[in-house]
């Protein structure tokens, strides 16, 4: 037996965000690039802050050579000075679009820290009502062939 989700973020890390991010991207014009990093990011973070870390939501500090896979680095060239280079341009764009905000510089052994300026308060699932999605994950779309799909 599946058991049901609960009230606590720890069942939807990510999900609203991500979901969220998706929309901002496409509204903001971002490139390729920084889409896939603001969705990467946005799968990382917790979306609120009952979270069992307590940690901040929405806050993203993952390093260089993280963020690098993201935009389709494989180890080991996620390390090369044009990962990092492509992780600074769409970082960048995020900035400047303001899809993020820097909350602290990497250096020194710590990794920068970034808020995502996504609203997902809204989206917040109560407890008490119904599961939108009331089917196991095995009986989802993908499990149909594509002809005998009914959309």
């Amino acid at each position: 037996m599946i058991p049901p989700l609960a009230g606590r973020s720890v069942d939807v890390v990510g999900l609203f965000a991500a979901k969220k991010s998706v929309m901002v991207a496409a509204q903001l014009g971002l490139g390729h690039p920084a889409t896939r990093l603001l969705l990467h990011m946005a799968l990382e973070c917790w979306d609120f802050d009952d979270n069992p870390a307590g940690a901040d939501p929405l806050r993203y500090f993952g390093r260089r050579e993280l963020s690098a896979i993201a935009l389709g680095y494989l180890a080991p060239e996620n390390g090369t000075k044009a990962a990092h280079q492509a992780v600074k341009r769409a970082t960048a764009e995020l900035i400047a679009h303001g899809a993020i905000r820097r909350l602290r510089v990497g250096g020194n052994g710590r990794a920068a820290e970034y808020e995502l300026l996504l609203d997902v308060r809204h989206m917040r699932r109560d407890p008490k009502k119904p599961i939108p999605l009331p089917f196991l994950a095995h009986e989802g779309a993908t499990e149909w062939h594509v002809d005998d799909a009914r959309f």
